[in-house]
């Protein structure tokens, strides 16, 4: 799925359903927006995937102006990138860097401030500084999950010892990559792609 924005696909396939399939996107790449389309009512299997991290499912047949509409727009949501940092230099700096890559940088200074944003509009990727005030970094994790299930969550610090509880606490399994500040911009870039190690 490297290089593929969003994916398109049936819930029943030969061999394999796609809730399946999608598990193995997201295994391989997180950020992937899988879009599932079906015929039939099978609840349990849909509820699954909404639970997997399917961004919409589709009742068959579907409306193509329609379905052009979500392709165009989570296209555009898988550029967009939401970088969380109390620290407005740092901030700035790494909204800018990104956007000289061909991302869509938006900035947010509070936990807050980044689940309003991700309420109101889809992003592709939350970069998220591990030390937020007043929040613990396992609480923001889980929060941002709550509010935006498929997105690709990167953590970073430049605190290395609690950098590693978190990614290997509480916090485990949900996210899909860690780095130490300064952060390796050509890596990040390999993550945001769907390229480098998770």
């Amino acid at each position: 799925v490297h290089g593929v924005d969003v994916v398109l696909m049936d819930v029943r396939m030969p061999k394999v359903d796609g809730v399946s399939a999608l598990r193995e996107i997201k295994a391989r790449r997180p950020g992937a927006r899988v879009v599932l389309m079906t015929a039939y009512a099978a609840q349990e299997l849909l509820a699954r995937a909404e639970a997997e991290g399917a961004l919409r499912i589709l009742r068959k047949p579907v409306e193509l102006s329609d379905l052009f509409g979500l392709l165009d727009e989570a296209a555009a949501d898988a550029r967009t990138v939401l970088v969380v940092d109390d620290d407005p230099a740092y901030l700035t700096t790494l909204a800018d860097v990104l956007a000289d890559h061909g991302l869509v940088p938006t900035k947010a200074r509070s936990l807050p401030q980044a689940l309003a944003l991700l309420e109101q509009n889809a992003h592709g990727a939350v970069i998220l500084d591990l030390k937020l005030p007043g929040v613990e970094s396992s609480s923001a994790i889980v929060a941002i999950r709550r509010v935006s299930p498929s997105v690709l969550l990167v953590l970073y610090s430049g605190h290395s010892t609690e950098l590693a509880q978190t990614v290997h606490g509480p916090a485990e399994g949900l996210i899909d990559a860690a780095f130490m500040k300064p952060i390796p911009i050509a890596q990040l870039l390999e993550v945001l792609d769907g390229h480098g190690p998770r």
